[in-house]
This record gives C-alpha cells, structure tokens and sequence, in this order.
C-alpha cells in the first residue's frame, strides 16, 4: 500500500521520494488510522478562520479540507485529524535544516491535520498538511523556515521509520496567501532513477498548508496548483463564516 513512509522508506520528506507522513496512512476503505472525509461533514463555522490570537482546533482544521469530488479524477482521499507528531524532536544535520524539518512535520503548530489523496486503492498520488499556530508563530517558524531553505542543500535525518536523505532545490516563490514558497525533494532510487517531489507551502494568517505530490512514473500526477488554490479558496470562504 502506498504511504509517506512505506514503498521508499525515508526515500526523501514526502511521497514516494520518502514520504514524510509521521505513521503510515489508509487507503479509503481500508481499517486505520486514517479516516474518509465526505461531503456532508465538518463544514466551517464562524470561529473556523486563521485568526491571529488564538489556533483553529483539530475539528476547525478537518472542517476546512476539501470535500470529496473536488480534486478530479481521484478514487478518494483519507484523513489523519489530528495528524501524529513526532516526539522525541528528530534532529536534522546541516545549517538551516532542523527549521526545514521542523516545518514540514508541523513541529511547532498547535494542531494539524492531514489529507491523503489516492488514484486507486493501492496507489497513493500526494497529501495537503494543514497546520495551526498559536498568536504569530505561524509566521516567525515561516521566517526561519525560508531562512533555512537558503542553507540547507540536504535534508538528512534518522527518523523512527529510517533514514532521510534528500537534496533540497527551491523554486520561484508563488504568490500566495500571505507568504509561500516551492521547493522539490530529490533522492537516488533503484537503477540510478532519480525521485523527485514537489512541494508548496503557503501561510496565510496562523495556518500553513502544505501540499505535495509523489514522484510519478507514469500519469496521472496530482495538480498541485489546483489543490492549492481550492484549499486556499476553502480557507478564505471559512473565514468570511
């Protein structure tokens, strides 16, 4: 089955490249951790909106994922609410990385939740993580988080399921949300083929998303741009409630 930390084990942060998902996650109808998200539940109340004082909680955060059938072509999504975190702290090497790190597994956020897409029942296409901060941390762990990004060339860490070991490429900043930034994950798979994800991380206001594909050989890939963008468009209407 195909997981962030199954298939390639710590092969790179996420998706098949490693897939960073702190424990394994459920395909839709499968017994887990993981649950299905339908179109009827969890919708957004008015406290539901990245205010600056106070983190959304796990509940607030579910109800702001998409819903079923707004991702074309998927056979359905899963979810963690909340999603794991990963205690002890995992030490990351090299200048600027333990912020990398610390920010793609939310290590600071109040609360996260994560959602899962899937092309089929066996075949895992990407996953957004959505996180919550208290007060402004969201934006100062944003700070050290891009700082780090500037330093930090490979991503290498002993995590519980394996080694990490990805090189780190940082693309042109999109603009989105209050602040963003697009970077790939990189490692060396079997025969020399080279597993790369990519990534998009946004703040807006006290939350991030995160969203990312799995190296995909072969189509389809998860559009990156069009999960954003809704979930962007999910968090914006939430917040208007």
């Amino acid at each position: 089955m195909g997981s962030w930390w199954r298939g390639v084990v710590v092969a790179g942060v996420f998706g098949a490249v490693g897939v960073f998902g702190v424990g394994g996650c459920s395909a839709p109808g499968d017994d887990g951790a993981a649950t299905g998200h339908g179109s009827g539940t969890g919708t957004p109340t008015a406290s539901a909106s990245p205010s600056p004082a106070r983190a959304l909680t796990t509940g607030q955060l579910k109800g702001l994922l998409l819903r079923d059938g707004e991702v074309p072509g998927l056979y359905g999504m899963t979810v963690q609410a909340p999603a794991p975190r990963y205690e002890p702290r995992v030490s990351a090497e090299g200048a600027g990385c333990q912020d990398v790190l610390d920010m793609l597994v939310t290590q600071h956020a109040s609360t996260s939740v994560i959602q899962d897409f899937w092309w089929d029942k066996e075949r895992w296409g990407g996953r957004t993580w959505l996180a919550a901060y208290e007060g402004d941390e969201a934006a100062t762990w944003f700070r050290r988080f891009e700082e780090g990004l500037r330093t930090c060339r490979t991503l290498v860490a002993r995590m519980p399921e394996g080694r990490l070991d990805s090189r780190v490429t940082v693309g042109k900043a999109p603009a989105l949300g209050d602040e963003a930034v697009s970077f790939e994950l990189s490692m060396d798979g079997r025969g020399g083929a080279v597993a790369t994800d990519h990534h998009v991380l946004v703040r807006v206001g006290s939350l991030t998303v995160h969203v990312s594909d799995r190296d995909a050989q072969r189509p389809p890939r998860l559009p990156i741009d069009v999960v954003v963008g809704k979930q962007l468009d999910r968090i914006a209407r939430g917040a208007r409630r």
